[in-house]
């Protein structure tokens, strides 16, 4: 009989000593779960505010630009690249892409096919509203 109270007392305990076993397991798990979600949660609210931080900078940083329209008389000699080198401004990244707008919105085949007396219409920008 002392056999079985002792082998009893032997499975409760052990019993006993896997449930404390589990919830420490539990307990480490929650802690991790809660400090992975805390990194995360920082590193996602720096991540937004250098986010805002910058594109604030970045829009305050530029003074704003308006696009406008001017006529243009072809002269003698001219050429639409010569015609844009003199109207360019910086918001274009080549004076071929100028020169292929002025084109397009004076309906030209291509950039040979104007002459003297020709009316264009040039694109440009400017930083006052006119």
């Amino acid at each position: 009989m002392e056999y079985s109270m002792d082998h009893g007392r032997s499975r409760i305990s052990n019993i006993i000593l896997l449930r404390a076993d589990m919830r420490r397991r539990q307990d480490a798990y929650r802690r991790k779960f809660f400090l992975v979600m805390t990194l995360f949660i920082l590193m996602s609210a720096a991540t937004l505010t250098l986010s805002i931080k910058s594109f604030a900078y970045d829009r305050s940083s530029k003074t704003p630009s308006y696009k406008y329209y001017t006529s243009y008389t072809v002269q003698s000699g001219d050429s639409l690249k010569k015609i844009a080198s003199a109207y360019m401004t910086d918001e274009y990244s080549s004076i071929d892409r100028y020169v292929a707008e002025i084109v397009s919105i004076n309906h030209l085949f291509c950039a040979s096919d104007i002459s003297e007396g020709t009316e264009l219409i040039i694109p440009y920008y400017d930083n006052c509203i006119k």
